[in-house]
């Protein structure tokens, strides 16, 4: 099993893409950058899994089923937490900002749905992955996620500062193969990391040794693009070569 990554930025400037990552074919992770996708590949995704409602996590999803909705042979599926799926409806897909897709009848049936997860259990998700949904200390209803291949486990903390469970159940897994972590700001920054529910390289070092799992590698996206360059420098006198940076055409395997 693989991920693509689609759009790895915390937030929109010129050059930059969102969070989108592609779990095999079938599964989009967060569809800040859905529109990056070919046309071929936007109609094999089977789902969308949210991460949460933040507009950077879900700005494309109205793009992506709206160039579809015509050539799909199933319903886009768009699945997060109650609370994620509940302002994506009232506030997003809800008839005024965007067409309430879910409500729009093909020759299918409609032509988005949403489904609820339930955290802390392992749910199935297209393409031979199960999936853990871990509440992160996040807003919009925010979720970190296990991935589960016959190969290994990927432990995805989606957008949080810092947090505890999903350390704690990272802890537990024998077959972990790697993080993909969040850092938005540098360590100069850690105020503002705090307050908006984000993490520096400093931040997430305290995190990691919650997990006590130093040979895992981890992984590092949504840095805010104005504050790369510092990012990348403490990250270096901090981790090594341990951690590294994702970009967009970055492939992961496990």
């Amino acid at each position: 099993m693989y991920i693509d990554v689609i759009g790895v930025d915390g937030s929109k400037q010129f050059g930059c893409n969102l969070c989108s990552m592609l779990l095999g074919e079938s599964v989009l992770l967060d569809a800040g950058s859905a529109s990056m996708l070919s046309g071929q590949q936007q109609q094999e995704v089977e789902m969308v899994l949210l991460t949460h409602a933040h507009l950077d996590h879900v700005l494309e999803l109205g793009f992506m089923i709206d160039a579809t909705v015509t050539i799909r042979d199933e319903p886009l599926r768009v699945m997060g937490s109650k609370a994620c799926l509940e302002i994506v409806q009232k506030h997003y897909m809800n008839d005024l900002i965007w067409p309430d897709f879910s409500h729009i009848k093909t020759s299918i049936g409609p032509a988005l749905v949403y489904e609820i997860i339930e955290d802390r259990k392992w749910f199935k998700l297209p393409g031979e992955i199960t999936a853990w949904a871990e509440p992160v200390c996040h807003g919009s209803g925010a979720r970190g996620f296990f991935f589960r291949s016959n190969t290994g486990t990927i432990l995805y903390t989606g957008d949080t500062g810092p947090t505890d469970s999903i350390w704690e159940k990272g802890s537990e897994m024998d077959d972990l193969k790697m993080i993909i972590a969040e850092i938005s700001f540098p360590d100069q920054k850690t105020d503002v990391a705090i307050a908006s529910n984000h993490l520096t390289p400093s931040l997430l070092e305290k995190e990691l040794k919650k997990l006590n799992k130093p040979d895992v590698p981890v992984y590092a996206f949504h840095l805010k693009p104005w504050e790369r360059h510092e990012i990348e420098k403490d990250v270096a006198r901090r981790f090594g070569g341990r951690i590294v940076i994702l970009r967009r055409g970055d492939r992961l395997e496990f």
